[in-house]
């Protein structure tokens, strides 16, 4: 597979990213892929991950896949995401890959994993993201 000039293209952190400590690999065989080294600021008072930090390496991952199949300049906004989460996790390396799996003109379908560095499936997540005009939008006006 010959990757195309969008497939190494950087995509920069965004400051909540950079916050959580996420590293952005980009496409690879097909799914967005980023990566977070944990640290004990990414556990909860059960010293095992934390579930939101899982739903936003997710929510991320399948964000970024659904983007990465528009033209340039067009966005998303997640609708709703369903997550399972199946093991816990206290160290290490985590890798989220996100696929867009179906695209309609206003509708994308996603799904991802998180693996360990035993490539063991720690969540699995689905979701829908409306498809924008625009990266950015700005706030509407309240009525």
């Amino acid at each position: 597979m010959v990757a195309s000039p969008r497939d190494v293209t950087p995509v920069s952190e965004t400051e909540f990213t950079e916050t959580l400590g996420f590293r952005t690999l980009g496409m690879q065989e097909g799914a967005f892929v980023i990566e977070l080294a944990l640290e004990p600021r990414h556990l909860s008072r059960a010293e095992r991950v934390h579930g939101g930090v899982l739903f936003s390496l997710l929510d991320t991952a399948l964000g970024r896949a659904v983007i990465h199949e528009l033209p340039l300049g067009r966005g998303c906004a997640t609708v709703e995401i369903k997550i399972n989460y199946f093991r816990p996790v206290q160290h290490g390396v985590l890798r989220a890959a996100g696929r867009c799996v179906q695209k309609t003109r206003s509708l994308a379908y996603a799904e991802g994993d998180v693996v360990n560095e035993e490539g063991k499936l720690l969540a699995r997540a689905t979701g829908t993201f409306f498809l924008t005009d625009t990266l950015r939008q700005p706030d509407r006006e309240r009525v």
